[in-house]
């Protein structure tokens, strides 16, 4: 059975986003990232994006670079970045290059809205 990868995006309220990684998203998705994410990112009462891991299974370093590239850029308005619900695989993978320390991990998806929440309301 081929793994079926996917990215699609689900709007959270009207100041926020939730993107779905499923599957293996390498190098040869990063154009679609791109282009589901920059109409997002550039929408003025953005307030931040939830990365949902649940289905993720792999990711390679182009991927990676492009995360840290989005919490810059997100950082740059006071816009929120949270990865939620990693398996152990993505998790040591980015645990590894260090983004775990920079950007917020939540165990769940419900918590990463939660976290969101919070963070528009201040």
């Amino acid at each position: 059975m081929k793994n079926i990868s996917q990215i699609s995006q689900e709007a959270l309220g009207n100041d926020y986003y939730a993107i779905h990684l499923i599957g293996e998203i390498d190098i040869n998705y990063l154009p679609q990232l791109e282009t589901t994410l920059k109409p997002i990112t550039e929408m003025a009462q953005l307030k931040g994006i939830i990365l949902d891991c649940k289905k993720l299974v792999f990711i390679d370093s182009k991927i990676v670079g492009f995360i840290v590239y989005l919490y810059t850029k997100l950082s740059r308005s006071n816009q929120k970045l949270i990865i939620a619900e990693t398996n152990e695989t993505i998790n040591d993978i980015m645990t590894l290059v260090g983004l775990s320390t920079i950007i917020q991990f939540t165990p769940t998806f419900d918590e990463a809205v939660k976290q969101l929440n919070v963070y528009v309301t201040q």
